[in-house]
């Protein structure tokens, strides 16, 4: 096996026969291209975890390659150390065929869950299935739920030490095909089309057994719940309503803006001009299903919100390298032409890094505010699901005056992601891919939280009573926020 008990402190059932097996030569073949990759073209490779550290993890994949192996053990052997490095943007991919066969292939709980403290409940149900939303799930297989989420928490990539966001990628997931639960846990466990369930229902002492069939991909789709994939341009991402004479909530669902690109000013100028000729006081800003996306639609929605002008969320741009050599025919990314680098658009540091111009990037770090900007107080609902893009936007307002942060502790990184240009790895043999990143933005923050993410300055975090009631802490307190400043 490609990971030992003493890497892991778990163990992976028998793969199922279907899928493929390597030999020996083929998985150091694959293993060598990853982390020649990884080790070259990542900018934050040992930002979070000791380079000695890393290498051990290679060299007993290494030794464990030796008896060869299959699909689901070198997946989740490079998956495992993906997630040791700490970058939510560093992670592995299962080939097509894989991820195809499981629209139909019976590979889901018929459940949507949530979790909370630690302990899963059921959100949504499949058709004709005897549970109720609320009711825990105590065990499955016979196995204790806090085994096997213990298990696929393993390989929930975060950035720096914000550990506390694992469990909301196990929920739901736009990276993984379904919840990061499901995707994994049916790697771990792929020895039956059935799953029997140990369920409690609230307020009531005892517990029942329950067997059910699993589902495909497509059917989990249709249990009900978010979309894997939002695009800013869709009609819903970006709402604005009006709870009180004075007060607004925009709610922006995602940054995503490179499947169907739109203006984001396009989008958002008419709601500032709107809400500023309406007198609106305060404005409520729900980011707490945003993960992030594309760097202009947050600068957009900044230079709305921010009081000062100009507005620098990054202190400086970079790359390791611009040196594809090797590299060249197993990469690829959105843009062809950063396999074709210009030299000058990427000046050499003494450290030997090189800068990213903003003509490399198309961007630019310093931008005016907009003209329409929101003039008055801004309360921003947080999540633990918000990284990246979204961290970087509360690297500029969290210490303004006018902006308040309400909800919960966030993912992301406060001194700065590594994303913006995305590099696909095909690895030859298994089909896998390996998402490297390869800018490394930095945070104009003065003193940025080594690790972390954000807290907010109230804390108002989503409870299973509150959930189960239907109520909302983090708008609940906001609103309360706006009373009490009144």
């Amino acid at each position: 096996m490609l990971f030992s008990l003493a890497v892991l402190t778990l163990a992976v059932s028998q793969a199922e026969p279907s899928l493929a097996q390597f030999a020996p030569e083929e998985v150091r073949e694959d293993l060598a291209l990853a982390r020649e990759a990884l080790e070259r073209l990542h900018p934050g490779y040992d930002r979070y975890t000791e380079l000695a550290e890393l290498d051990a993890h290679w060299a007993a994949m290494a030794r464990a390659a030796e008896d060869g192996a299959d699909l689901p053990e070198l997946y989740l052997g490079l998956s495992a150390l993906l997630a040791d490095i700490r970058c939510d943007h560093t992670k592995a991919e299962l080939p097509d065929s894989v991820e195809q066969s499981r629209e139909t292939a019976p590979t889901y709980l018929p459940i949507r869950m949530r979790l909370f403290e630690g302990r899963m409940y059921v959100e949504h149900i499949a058709e004709g299935v005897a549970l109720e939303r609320g009711d825990e799930v105590l065990r499955i297989d016979g196995d204790p739920v806090s085994d096997r989420l213990q298990a696929a928490r393993r390989f929930m990539p975060v950035d720096g030490y914000t550990d506390h966001v694992r469990d909301a990628e196990l929920e739901r997931s736009g990276e993984f095909l379904g919840s990061g639960f499901d995707h994994f846990d049916a790697l771990l466990n792929p020895d039956d089309d059935q799953v029997v369930l140990e369920v409690r229902r609230p307020g009531e002492p005892g517990a029942r057994t329950i067997t059910l069939p699993r589902i495909g991909y497509a059917q989990f789709r249709a249990l009900g719940g978010e979309a894997r994939w939002r695009n800013f341009s869709d009609p819903d991402a970006v709402r604005i309503e009006r709870p009180a004479d004075g007060v607004a909530v925009l709610s922006v669902e995602t940054f995503v803006n490179y499947r169907t690109p739109i203006s984001p000013y396009s989008v958002f100028q008419p709601i500032f001009s709107e809400l500023n000729a309406d007198g609106v006081e305060t404005l409520i800003v729900d980011l707490r299903r945003n993960g992030g996306g594309s760097t202009e639609v947050m600068q957009s929605l900044l230079s709305y919100l921010s009081s000062e002008t100009p507005i620098q969320h990054t202190s400086e741009i970079w790359v390791t390298t611009i040196d594809f050599e090797g590299l060249r025919d197993h990469i690829q990314t959105w843009d062809p032409n950063a396999l074709s680098p210009n030299p000058d658009w990427y000046p050499e540091r003494p450290d030997g890094r090189r800068d990213v111009s903003a003509r490399a990037n198309n961007q630019t770090n310093r931008f005016a505010r907009a003209g329409d900007a929101f003039e008055g107080e801004v309360i921003i609902l947080t999540s633990r699901r918000n990284a990246s893009g979204v961290t970087q936007l509360y690297g500029v307002l969290a210490e303004q005056s006018h902006v308040t942060l309400v909800g919960e502790r966030t993912g992301g990184s406060q001194e700065g992601p590594t994303a913006g240009v995305i590099w696909f790895l095909n690895l030859p043999n298994s089909g896998i891919v390996v998402r490297v990143p390869w800018l490394y933005q930095r945070s104009a923050m003065q003193n940025p939280e080594f690790g972390q993410g954000f807290n907010p300055d109230v804390l108002a975090p989503e409870t299973y009573d509150s959930w189960l009631e239907g109520r909302d802490p983090a708008l609940e307190a906001a609103l309360e926020l706006v009373s009490a400043r009144r």
